[in-house]
Formats: structure tokens, sequence, C-alpha cells
């Protein structure tokens, strides 16, 4: 769930590289709402499946993301 992630990163020492293909698309997910700012990496579309090229850099959690976070808690 996007929300268990930035709880998370609301936490993390930022920026913060991201491996995991789940986190990105989360990452991409919060980055649309505004919650988060960070680079992803391009999208690639392989074999009906669509994945990311690299690593994601979440850069910071917004004032947005910050009240969101605490509103789910």
């Amino acid at each position: 769930m996007p929300m268990t992630l930035l709880n998370r990163l609301c936490c993390a020492q930022l920026p913060l590289k991201i491996d995991d293909q789940s986190d990105i698309e989360k990452c991409d997910v919060l980055r649309a709402a505004q919650l988060i700012e960070a680079d992803l990496p391009p999208v690639l579309h392989q074999r009906g499946r669509t994945v990311y090229s690299g690593q994601a850099t979440v850069m910071r959690v917004t004032a947005k993301g910050q009240f969101a976070a605490k509103q789910h808690r």
C-alpha cells in the first residue's frame, strides 16, 4: 500500500534509493499525488509486463505528504 511506504519514507534518511519494483510503483503513485518528490527510472514494456529500468530516488516527503502520513497513522 502506498501509504505504508509513505510512513516509512517519513522516517527514512533522504535521499533514499529504492530498487524494489513494487515500491517504485508506489513511489509513482505518491509522486503523482504530490506527496513525495522523486526521480523515477524509465518504464520498459517487456513480454507483456511493465518494469522500471533502474532505481527510484526519493528526495523528500512534501508537506502534503507529511500531513497525509500523520492522518494515516
